[in-house]
């Protein structure tokens, strides 16, 4: 988990350190990234804060772009998931164009 958050990190550009609204805002030299993911610990309870912190990060898709950046292994049959997905978005991108094709000779002829 750690090595996740710690990728994660630098899939956002922080603003440089010395910024007026970072001093404004009390912090000592460190600049909250400008979008992520905030979990409040309640109770010190950091397990439940860990859960809901990995639960996030599947949801928005985070995770998935962090094994991109990252070397890892990609089991056989994920790799046929994602092929097959990538296959069906060809597909649907290009009956979508052969859709709009028809539609603007249509309207070419038409005039």
């Amino acid at each position: 988990m750690q090595a996740l958050a710690r990728a994660a990190r630098g899939l956002w550009p922080a603003a440089a350190e010395g910024t007026s609204a970072a001093a404004g805002r009390g912090h000592c030299g460190q600049v909250q990234p400008s979008r992520g993911i905030m979990v409040q610990v309640r109770d010190g309870n950091l397990e439940r804060a860990l859960q809901v912190m990995e639960r996030k990060m599947r949801s928005s898709g985070i995770e998935r772009l962090i094994k991109r950046r990252t070397e890892h292994h990609v089991k056989n049959s994920e790799k046929r998931v994602l092929a097959h997905k990538a296959l069906m978005a060809r597909v649907r991108s290009q009956e979508l164009g052969k859709k709009l094709r028809e539609i603007l000779i249509k309207k070419i002829r038409g005039q």
